[in-house]
């Protein structure tokens, strides 16, 4: 065991993919002190990771959605950038990774690193949500669709290949469901909140780390000045990617890598339907008001998972919804931890004969 090496790739489309993988990879150090993990990720990703305590190297950051005040554009163009993108990458880990040194991948909606390490026969353990996308409108961005569903499958299926499913559905013969991953919490509620000074009800804006949540800080600070609470607050957590103009009345911060003991010590959360953020308010017992992009499949089914409602045009209706969900009881904490993930890792891993 002592000496033994892994990469951790991370898919830097957001910050979901690398706060899960983050997660991950303290559980497994955790159990495995000798352990040393490596990521490998595009900014902010690489940022999450390197403020989390783990070395990293630079990979070719995943293209952005293109994007319209909350709506997905132009999927057939985003398909040609992550083509181009993964050519990129591809070419980089060739001329980077060391396999011989790193002897087990795992990745987390990273699927560059999952190709090269099947070149290698590297044991891999991949995170997936979905095999492909859904986000087509138009027959020939369907036809792109069918391909990729076609290319990542047969990519995952292979033998040195162990899927993780943080949804159910995934048909895959060496799929496992684990379910929805969040980072644990540093302290108990009472204690961030004082560590924090949220001395009032405190909502929470925080639309995760990509730029389609920059509406959603435009229509939260208008909500907000318009309901005028004086016993409550709001904080805004713009991420590595949005710079919004400061409105007075709203405190502001940028990137911070312990977003989940804000959510934890926040009254209501405002965020997308992703799996960072809101799937963290929903470990943490929070309120949240979570508003999936327009035209944003995986969104929409995180959605349904936990049984929230809300639409993308919810995002318009702010100033009645903040009120209401301020009121509400807090609903029960429900354990999102890493723990059943990495006793899969672990099992693949001493399956491979990786892990004594």
């Amino acid at each position: 065991m002592a000496g033994l090496s892994g990469y951790v790739a991370v898919n830097s489309l957001g910050l979901g993919h690398a706060a899960r993988a983050v997660a991950v990879a303290k559980e497994l150090v955790g159990r495995h002190p000798d352990l040393y993990l490596f990521f490998l990720a595009g900014s902010p990703a690489l940022d999450l990771a390197v403020a989390s305590g783990f070395d990293a190297m630079p990979l070719p950051p995943t293209p952005e959605w293109f994007h319209e005040r909350g709506e997905i554009r132009s999927m057939g163009r985003w398909y040609r950038e992550y083509a181009r993108y993964l050519r990129i990458a591809g070419k980089f880990l060739r001329g980077e990774a060391d396999w011989e040194r790193f002897r087990f991948l795992i990745s987390d909606g990273e699927m560059a690193s999952v190709r090269e390490a099947a070149r290698h026969g590297i044991p891999t353990v991949a995170f997936v949500h979905s095999i492909g996308q859904a986000f087509a409108r138009d027959p020939g961005t369907r036809l792109v669709e069918g391909f990729g569903r076609w290319w990542m499958g047969s990519l995952l299926s292979r033998s040195n290949v162990r899927v993780l499913g943080l949804e159910t559905g995934i048909d895959l013969p060496n799929a496992r469901y684990v379910g929805p991953i969040v980072r644990p919490f540093s302290k108990d509620r009472s204690t961030l909140r004082e560590d924090l000074v949220f001395l009032k009800k405190t909502v929470l804006v925080a639309p995760g780390g990509t730029a389609v949540g920059g509406f959603l800080i435009d229509e939260a600070v208008q909500a907000w000045r318009a309901v005028d609470l004086p016993d409550a607050q709001m904080i805004v957590v713009s991420g590595p990617k949005l710079k919004p103009a400061q409105a007075p009345g709203v405190y502001y911060k940028g990137f911070v890598p312990n977003l989940q003991d804000y959510v934890l010590a926040a009254d209501l959360v405002i965020t997308l339907a992703g799996k960072g953020t809101m799937m963290e308010a929903v470990a943490a017992g929070t309120p949240v008001i979570a508003i999936p992009p327009k035209g944003h499949a995986e969104a929409e089914r995180n959605l349904r998972a936990f049984g929230l409602r809300y639409r993308y045009e919810d995002a318009f209706r702010l100033r009645e919804l903040i009120p209401e969900m301020l009121s509400v009881v807090r609903p029960p904490p429900i354990d999102l931890g890493p723990r059943r993930a990495v006793d899969e890792i672990e099992g693949f891993l001493r399956d491979r004969r990786v892990l004594g």
